[in-house]
């Protein structure tokens, strides 16, 4: 008689994990095993740790048939797991398989990192397989992991809530360890420069230790303690990063090394596979260089056409003019949340709405906007979303790919090898899903996971209070700024741009001005910021940029502009 899933609960209720093991071991002994001539080749569910060989026969009731399932594995540990499956399913309809929630089970005997897309071991193919014999009776639409309620409807994940009810930014600022350091000429340090990489606070450095020191391990590799710990670890981080931006699922998050790197993969693993001669990819001139010249290379190579969305001269997309370029030739628009330069807050809803129309997707560069204001991928309609760790606090080396679930399943991985595959013979090889599909070779896994510690911070201040905060130094930099004699600051007005101020100041070359900048120990980038076609469109060579964090304060501003009026004199400008 087949053991039922309460008698399971009721036996790992008090087991430590290395027990948790033995007992796995014990359950799949006890599994009926498949005769050599029952393990048929049709029926392998395939995996790169073990296999599993699956049957399933439906009843006469061809409305809504119960489904009974045999399995079993070459791994006894498996064969174990797969007796919790078979527990849950035992004597359930079609449809019941459906609305059931496998996960809530290996949850409960906290043995998710089993039942993870992410782990290769022939389980999660079965699942699938299970759910896919039932949507066939059931006719209905299926997807690997689903919600108890419904496993046919995506439920989109709630915001975590803000904790904290007002702003002390001084209260922030001592989070971060490098802004309370005394420089050795006795000057504290005033960082302006976050929209190149983000400052990190203790509690992202103290995570990153904590996996170093105390469970480091390669991931979705290893079944002893620290690899599940690992396991554990990076799909809470995962899922941390699936509510922060809104997706429906964490299966539809990949981790990847950056934004750079994840705009390629999108251009050419969906582009190159979707483009022809005649096409047309839409972008703008303010894009950073990684949202430029991948769409530029992806032209070139597919014979497609490269335009350019008209700006209006304050540096913001001319809707009335979009019509000009947007057309049913458009295959690609791609754009920034928000310009590293000019700080346009780009209208994502209304570009997604008109690409769309038109038979497009859109692609949204999202390293400068997701650190600074709230990001929802789904009311937005976004197809792919991507960003980078250490813009929002986080570790660098890691970033994130956002993509649909439809995007993801017709995209192509540009990266090949060890734990993207499903199967690999000597003469074809053949992908897991989604994420997995795109996270080839091992994970930067200790920066993915301190990613979620930083998400956690931001959640605890709140995206809203930091937008609100940083609205009023701009607000406060513009005013002062603006009272300088020469000077010219790029961009629109306030309302329309995000914590970035970029100018130029007469007969001051922005690396001269950055360097006398630096003396006083405020830190500022100058140059072209990787738009060389922006700052063209410009009529200068470079800027001297000044980005604003969570962490900056209204003290700042005063000492960038102390600062300028320093080096005004230095320069004998005054």
């Amino acid at each position: 008689m087949l053991i039922t899933t309460e008698e399971i609960f009721e036996e790992f209720e008090d087991l430590d994990p290395r027990d948790q093991s033995q007992y796995l071991l014990e359950l799949g002994y006890d599994l009926p095993r498949f005769s050599a001539d029952q393990q048929k080749a049709e029926d392998l569910v395939q995996g790169c740790q073990s296999q599993v060989w699956l049957t399933a026969v439906a009843s006469d009731d061809s409305t809504d048939p119960v489904i009974s399932i045999k399995a079993d594995s070459d791994a006894e540990i498996v064969r174990g797991l797969i007796t919790i499956l078979l527990a849950s399913y035992d004597g359930m309809k079609a449809s019941e398989i459906l609305q059931f929630s496998i996960v809530d089970v290996f949850n409960r005997l906290k043995l998710k990192q089993y039942i993870s897309p992410q782990r290769h071991n022939g389980l999660q193919g079965m699942v699938d397989r299970i759910r896919e014999i039932s949507a066939m009776y059931c006719n209905a639409q299926t997807s690997p992991v689903a919600p108890a309620s419904n496993c046919n409807i995506a439920v989109k994940a709630k915001r975590p809530p803000v904790l904290q009810q007002s702003f002390d930014v001084q209260k922030i600022r001592s989070q971060f360890p490098v802004l309370n350091q005394i420089l050795e000429d006795g000057q504290t340090p005033v960082y302006l420069d976050s929209g190149a990489s983000a400052q990190k606070p203790q509690l992202v450095i103290d995570k990153e230790r904590e996996v170093e020191e105390q469970y480091f391990a390669n991931a979705y590799r290893g079944k002893y303690s620290f690899g599940a710990r690992i396991d554990e670890e990076l799909e809470a981080s995962r899922k941390k990063i699936a509510e922060f931006i809104g997706s429906a699922t964490s299966e539809q998050i990949c981790f990847t090394g950056g934004t750079t790197m994840t705009l390629n993969m999108v251009a050419f693993g969906w582009g190159r596979r979707h483009l022809k001669p005649g096409d047309e990819i839409l972008i703008t001139e303010m894009e950073h260089h990684a949202n430029f010249v991948p769409w530029q290379q992806l032209a070139s190579q597919t014979g497609a056409t490269l335009r350019f969305m008209p700006l209006t001269p304050d540096g913001r997309i001319d809707l009335e003019q979009l019509e000009t370029v947007l057309s049913n030739k458009t295959k690609i628009v791609a754009v920034t949340g928000m310009s590293n330069v000019l700080g346009t807050m780009t209208p994502i809803a209304e570009l997604s709405k008109r690409a769309h129309d038109v038979g497009a997707i859109i692609v949204v560069d999202g390293a400068q906007s997701v650190p600074h204001i709230a990001t929802d991928v789904v009311a937005d309609d976004i197809d792919f979303l991507v960003f980078s760790g250490h813009k929002v606090y986080g570790p660098t080396g890691v970033g994130v790919l956002y993509g649909k679930a439809e995007r993801l399943e017709e995209t192509d991985p540009i990266l090949f090898g060890g734990h993207m595959i499903s199967e690999v013979s000597k003469d074809h090889s053949s992908w897991a899903k989604a994420p997995a599909k795109f996270e080839a070779g091992t994970l930067p896994i200790v920066q993915a996971i301190a990613l979620g510690a930083a998400i956690d911070w931001i959640n605890e201040v709140g995206i809203d209070a930091i937008h609100q905060h940083e609205q009023q130094l701009l607000k406060a930099a513009t005013e002062q700024l603006n009272q300088i004699s020469g000077m010219k600051i790029f961009g629109p007005s306030i309302e329309h741009k995000g914590a970035i101020i970029s100018f130029r100041i007469d007969r001051i070359h922005p690396e001269d001005l950055a360097a006398m900048l630096d003396r006083k120990a405020v830190l500022t980038r100058h140059g072209h910021h990787c738009t060389m076609p922006l700052h063209t469109l410009l009529g200068v060579t470079a800027t001297t940029r000044a980005s604003f964090a969570a962490y900056n304060t209204l003290q700042d501003v005063q000492s960038l502009v102390d600062g300028i009026n320093f080096a005004r004199d230095v320069l004998k400008l005054s």
